[in-house]
């Protein structure tokens, strides 16, 4: 299937005073630089809030840590080999409730 343009004959598009498109012209072309360049007359601005900011430098810690601890996970390894590990359910309980309180009064900020 064809894909046909009114006034095009099918062949191929190129520069010259013949082809219509090189018959369209723009009333006032654009310079991009001085266009990139030059501020609105409105004054944009830009207001990063401070949870932006809090966002921004939680994400940058966060890219800096590494993926994992090796020390810790071989000690807990060696834990694990040797029976010494346990697991406190009242420990993890209680970080799970500090977890949420946490995150309950951050979202009220």
């Amino acid at each position: 299937m064809a894909n046909r343009i009114k006034g095009l004959a099918g062949g191929s598009i190129g520069t010259g005073s013949s082809n219509p498109i090189e018959k369209i012209r723009v009333g006032a072309a654009v310079d991009s630089a001085t266009a990139e360049s030059t501020p609105s007359a409105a004054g944009d601005s830009v207001h990063i809030t401070d949870s932006a900011r809090s966002l921004a430098a939680l994400s940058q810690a966060v890219m800096e840590t590494p993926e994992l601890d090796a020390g810790r996970v071989a000690a807990v390894q060696q834990a694990i080999d040797s029976g010494q590990y346990t697991v406190s359910a009242q420990r993890i309980a209680a970080r799970l409730l500090q977890l949420e309180q946490d995150l309950g009064s951050a979202t009220s900020q």
